[in-house]
């Protein structure tokens, strides 16, 4: 799949930040460097960018900076899952996700005193499945494919895939990003960027008062 793509001189035209911010950002790890991507332009090499992902994520940085220090929003931008352990009170009282998912998914895991990243996280996109109307069975399924194959300690820069062919659904983690083709009986009813997934949900732990 072509990415769309956005210059360098385009970012720093709608975002009005400085090429001395755009490249503090980069040596942070803020902005990571798998994102500037060197192509040939008929003025020589020319950097470019995820459009989408860039000013997404230049978007996130203005509203964070004023609180956060560059070291912590190098942190808060790591791959790597935050250290936190909530209780399934906890999930329940601050509302990070609905009863149906809850139940679903804690049932699957069995009897925990605390739930960490990584299980916040596969409920999360669990229950994004269901908001596209994946049935039940295979909400369950899919979350049990997350818990046993997806590790984000290790490998955050995936994309999960979703293919429905009649009544059947199938799984799959892609590195990103990903090419496939599919036959013209089977349809994709989702695509989720994980490592997006995952900054979603630190923003959103950021967010909640007692997390």
């Amino acid at each position: 799949m072509e990415q769309d793509l956005i210059s360098k001189k385009e970012v720093l035209e709608l975002t009005g930040i400085s090429y001395g911010q755009l490249y503090r950002w980069k040596r942070k790890n803020i902005i990571p460097e798998s994102w500037f991507i060197k192509k040939s332009s008929y003025t020589g090499q020319e950097t470019f960018f995820p459009r989408e992902k860039m000013l997404t994520r230049i978007d996130t940085i203005k509203e964070m900076k004023d609180g956060y220090s560059l070291d912590e929003l190098s942190e808060f931008f790591s791959p790597n899952p935050t250290k936190i352990e909530i209780s399934e009170e906890e999930l329940r009282s601050h509302n990070l996700l609905s009863e149906h998912t809850i139940e679903l998914c804690t049932s699957l895991l069995g009897v925990k005193n605390a739930y960490e990243f990584p299980d916040i996280l596969n409920m999360m996109i669990t229950e994004k499945a269901q908001r596209l109307q994946v049935p039940k069975e295979q909400q369950q399924t899919l979350f049990l494919f997350l818990h046993e194959k997806f590790t984000p300690l290790k490998e955050s820069t995936l994309e999960l895939i979703g293919i429905r062919k009649g009544e059947a659904y199938i799984w799959m983690l892609l590195p990103l990003p990903s090419d496939f083709l599919v036959d013209h009986l089977a349809q994709v009813v989702l695509r989720f960027d994980l490592q997006q997934m995952m900054e979603e949900l630190k923003m959103t732990l950021t967010n909640t008062n007692g997390i």
